[in-house]
């Protein structure tokens, strides 16, 4: 009678590791596809200190005051974390609201020459909501 209990437990067992397997095969297909799917962004710190290669590659920093210069189609730019300069050229149209000191994220490649190559240059905006004219609403006087 217990080699009949064996018998009848071996199959439960045997779909329980195929179905852990198949949980575990499932979990690493995704995953990778998340990985090839997600880019995240760098600072140029971190760009400099281990380039991407070939790969495409987000890199996020303040845009510095007086860098921004246009030239037709082609716009030039630094954007820095504090610490690395990142000299930036695109020709892809900036956004209406980019401007010195605001944050931006620039998607594309490192040349051999130092320069990020953007493909696509992003606004970074604050996660502080202002109401529409808040900032322009001057402080009353009282007198009226």
């Amino acid at each position: 009678m217990s080699g009949t209990a064996l018998r009848g437990r071996r199959p439960t067992v045997a779909v329980l590791v195929l179905a852990t397997a198949l949980l575990v095969l499932a979990g690493v297909l995704v995953a990778a596809a998340l990985n090839h799917s997600l880019s995240y962004y760098r600072t140029p710190t971190e760009l400099v200190s281990s380039p991407q290669g070939d790969r495409s590659v987000r890199v996020e920093g303040l845009v510095v005051a007086g860098s921004v210069h246009h030239s037709g189609a082609r716009v030039r730019f630094v954007i820095t974390d504090g610490a690395h300069d990142l000299h930036v050229v695109t020709t892809d149209a900036p956004p209406a609201t980019f401007q010195a000191g605001q944050g931006a994220v620039v998607e594309g490649h490192l040349l051999p020459d130092g320069v990020f190559r953007a493909d696509q240059v992003m606004v970074r905006h604050s996660n502080q909501y202002e109401p529409p004219g808040s900032r322009a609403a001057p402080p009353s006087s009282g007198s009226g």
